[in-house]
């Protein structure tokens, strides 16, 4: 039987750098997807991710907190689809872009979506 797949995400997989994250908005490529934004930069120095939502739509942290466990979760199950497929590590952002809050199942088309684009452009 073949060992399962990963699905859990580490901390050593989210993007914490504050120059890595600077370096991914300023030279990544962008991407929309209702309701999520994404942002991929190519050549970092390891494989990692940022999801973010802006306190600027969603006022209070409940609501902040919620969309990204929603989309922490939707990453994590679908990633292994991602993983290998690039052309090597990289650096990815997940920025959720509407004034709603979206339910589980569109946030997780969403990133579905964006795995597939991305494995489709590597």
């Amino acid at each position: 039987m073949p060992p399962a797949p990963d699905k859990s995400f580490p901390r050593r997989e989210r993007l914490k750098s504050k120059k890595r994250i600077a370096r991914l908005f300023e030279q990544g490529k962008s991407g929309f997807v209702y309701p999520v934004r994404y942002v991929l930069l190519d050549d970092s120095a390891e494989e990692s991710v940022l999801i973010s939502v802006p306190k600027r739509h969603h006022k209070r942290a409940v609501e902040r907190n919620l969309i990204k466990r929603r989309m922490r979760e939707a990453y994590r199950l679908n990633k292994q689809a991602l993983s290998g497929t690039l052309s090597g590590p990289c650096a990815l952002g997940l920025l959720y872009a509407s004034g709603d809050v979206a339910g589980y199942s569109q946030i997780e088309s969403a990133v579905k979506k964006i795995i597939r684009i991305l494995r489709e452009q590597a």
